[in-house]
């Protein structure tokens, strides 16, 4: 799968799953999936990482905004051979999961999230797919821009 159809593949699993989620699971409820190892728990997120800054939509989305540009240039410079091909599928997989966050924010003000791992003595997050697949993007693009295969 190329570069653009990674982006595409992204984004519309997390429109689904938000939508799925939204359709079947009520707000604030948790139901475990795996015993003791994930829940889907359905709530709003009206800030970012661990509700942070929640209130403050405007800034997030003029932030996340600005970085969508700025890895939206990467990316297309990378389609074009300006840059090393070796980053765009890293940079789909970010630009993916954060358009999808950024169009619900922008939308209705908040992000769904429904993934949660627990883990012992800490304060674990509720994720959705986008947040995966930035975390994963964004890694990717860390392990190649140092040569990692």
């Amino acid at each position: 799968m190329g570069a653009i159809s990674t982006l595409f593949v992204i984004l519309g699993m997390d429109f689904a799953t938000k939508k799925w989620v939204q359709a079947k699971l009520p707000m604030n409820c948790k139901k475990e999936v795996v015993k003791n190892g994930l829940y889907f728990w359905h709530i709003k997120n009206k800030g970012i990482a661990y509700n942070k800054c929640s209130g403050k939509r405007k800034e997030i989305l003029l932030f996340t905004g600005g970085l969508l540009a700025w890895y939206s240039r990467l990316f297309f410079r990378s389609l074009q051979g300006k840059e090393s091909r070796k980053y765009a599928i890293p940079l789909a997989l970010v630009l993916g999961g954060g358009y999808g966050n950024f169009l619900e924010r922008a939308r209705k003000g908040w992000v769904t999230d429904f993934l949660f791992i627990p883990v012992k003595g800490r304060n674990a997050p509720i994720f959705n797919l986008a947040d995966v697949a930035v975390w994963i993007g964004a890694t990717c693009l860390t392990r190649v821009s140092f040569g990692e295969k």
